[in-house]
């Protein structure tokens, strides 16, 4: 194959690359949800082996990236139009600290250990469990976290000073 069939794969590839995420919508890299980064690695396996393989046609590799975004759009209507298809695949936030203790069993289920937890509550400045009145496992595997009204900063309502 020569440079020429190379470049030629690469432009095109490109353009239907660029095409796909117009269509499919972007997410940064911490937003992606279990299915994003399995339709991330296909598209890319389709991309880099068509693209050096000698056999393959460049109009194949482009016909292939499209039919993949084109599956992967239908499945993201399906996911937005049916709830339990979306919490089946990409599943839901979960609660795990409630009232200010944390939920071992709810932890346990989704392999998160009290070091993960802490660690993921430091990230957010919190330094201590019981900070925490609220805290919920989002899909994407980050922690959301509300605090205790007593460790929250103050605010000019609070004080009753008016703007």
């Amino acid at each position: 194959m020569g440079l020429g069939m190379v470049l030629i794969k690469l432009a095109s590839g490109f353009v239907a690359l660029v095409i796909c995420m117009k269509w499919t919508g972007t997410k940064g890299i911490s937003n992606l949800t279990p299915i994003d980064f399995i339709w991330s690695i296909m598209l890319s396996e389709i991309f880099g082996n068509g693209l050096y393989d000698p056999q393959v046609k460049w109009y194949v590799v482009l016909i292939m990236l499209l039919v993949w975004c084109a599956i992967k759009l239908l499945f993201d209507k399906i996911m937005f139009h049916t709830d339990k298809v979306e919490i089946l695949i990409s599943g839901e936030e979960v609660l795990i600290i409630r009232d200010g203790k944390p939920d071992h069993k709810m932890l346990k289920k989704h392999c998160l250990d009290l070091r993960d937890l802490k660690e993921a509550l430091r990230k957010q400045s919190i330094f201590s469990i019981d900070e925490v009145e609220h805290a919920y496992l989002e899909k994407d595997g980050s922690v959301t976290v509300k605090k205790k009204a007593t460790f929250e900063p103050v605010t000019k309502g609070d004080l009753n000073i008016k703007v």
